[in-house]
């Protein structure tokens, strides 16, 4: 048998195509792997995103960026709460709480603390808003006294608002060798408007007032001298938050 034509050297131009064909594959082979490489350059992975926490003016954040917080309110409510707007056009019952009420030892100041708090109510009930005013009874009073239970207090009372302020009373004394001993008490107010159906704060408001006092042939001691002075400054310092609620009350409800 004999070989084929194109292995001998009898037969040189047969050969030439073989090789040609053979070449020919080894370029298609070379172009190949020269696309591919060039394929595997160009899938680079992008640069990350810059992510910032403070977004610009058309793409703030308005979600919280720690899940522990919806724990307690979500975002859908916390976007909820800082969006509504309320107005007092049906809301006219107040109930009033004093959260830091003190014991006291003489009838005069007793009675004194009395006559604040019912000049208090007076000034309160003289808003055209409002059409009842009353102290929740001590017997509502829970004894957590957080925003959830007093709006709870409130709504058993059939109150539309709750008023919750606390005072705060600063003594400054000064002793004299020769003379009548003279005291300066400066007593401070704070107070929250609740709105009983939302739940919100709607109105906030502070106060001080200040009383320069000395002891009077009628006081047993200068205990009492500085205990009619505390009275007298918180008196007026809450005629100022009666005073300052009443007007944001006038206003909201047009």
């Amino acid at each position: 048998m004999s070989l084929p034509t194109i292995l001998t050297d009898s037969n040189p131009g047969a050969i030439r195509p073989a090789r040609t064909a053979a070449s020919c594959v080894l370029l298609f082979l070379a172009l190949l792997s020269t696309v591919g490489c060039s394929k595997k350059m160009a899938v680079i992975a992008p640069p990350a995103p810059d992510v910032s926490i403070v977004g610009s003016d058309s793409d703030r954040l308005q979600e919280s960026l720690f899940k522990g917080d919806q724990a307690v309110l979500s975002n859908q409510d916390i976007d909820r709460i800082l969006t509504a707007r309320i107005t007092l056009s049906d809301r006219h019952r107040v109930a009033v709480l004093h959260l830091n009420s003190r014991n006291t030892y003489y009838q005069e100041i007793a009675d004194l603390e009395g006559q604040n708090s019912e000049q208090f109510l007076k000034a309160l009930a003289s808003t055209p808003q409002f059409t009842q005013v009353r102290f929740i009874p001590t017997l509502l009073i829970p004894d957590k006294r957080t925003a959830p239970y007093l709006r709870e207090a409130a709504a058993r009372f059939q109150a539309d608002l709750l008023l919750i302020y606390a005072t705060r009373v600063r003594n400054f004394q000064r002793d004299r060798l020769l003379g009548t001993d003279e005291v300066h008490a400066e007593a401070a107010v704070e107070s929250v408007l609740l709105d009983v159906r939302t739940g919100i704060v709607i109105h906030s408001a502070h106060s001080s007032e200040g009383i320069a006092a000395r002891k009077v042939p009628g006081d047993l001691n200068f205990s009492q001298t500085v205990s009619k002075a505390q009275a007298e400054a918180t008196g007026k310092a809450l005629l100022k938050i009666a005073t300052a609620v009443g007007e944001f009350a006038s206003h909201s409800d047009k």
